[in-house]
């Protein structure tokens, strides 16, 4: 099963439902997440629906140390100023192909030391970017 299989009320639904397979959830999956999120409910709201969605799925599949704070946060700052370049884009799959550098898993080095997102501190709670800033939103 990929996340493209899944009509996007059936993704969500099977992620609050943690019935998603955690093996086939990465990247993708968590942007897709975000997206959603963001785009129904804005960026405060949306992102605290992604935290609520991700930190309840990671716990449901005995990973609740997986959640990570400082990341979550930080895709969704980037997700939201790619959301208002365009939030014409009515699909997913069309918004990543209009932001294909999403895709780029590591895209956060170059916000972030990697010492920084390594830290207990970051795991648990907002660290704004040691490196470059984040695109506005």
């Amino acid at each position: 099963m990929s996340t493209g299989e899944l009509s996007d009320a059936e993704f969500l639904a099977a992620v609050e439902e943690a019935t998603y397979p955690g093996d086939k959830f990465g990247h993708r999956g968590h942007l897709r997440v975000g997206w959603l999120c963001l785009r129904a409910h804005g960026f405060e709201a949306g992102l605290e629906r992604m935290r609520a969605l991700l930190r309840d799925y990671a716990t449901a599949l005995g990973a609740a140390e997986k959640f990570h704070e400082t990341i979550t946060r930080a895709w969704a700052e980037r997700m939201q100023a790619a959301v208002d370049e365009t939030p014409e884009l009515g699909s997913f799959e069309v918004f990543l192909a209009a932001h294909p550098e999403l895709l780029d898993s590591r895209m956060l080095s170059r916000h972030y030391r990697n010492e920084t997102l390594s830290s207990p501190l970051a795991k648990a709670s907002w660290v704004p970017p040691d490196l470059e800033p984040l695109p506005s939103r």
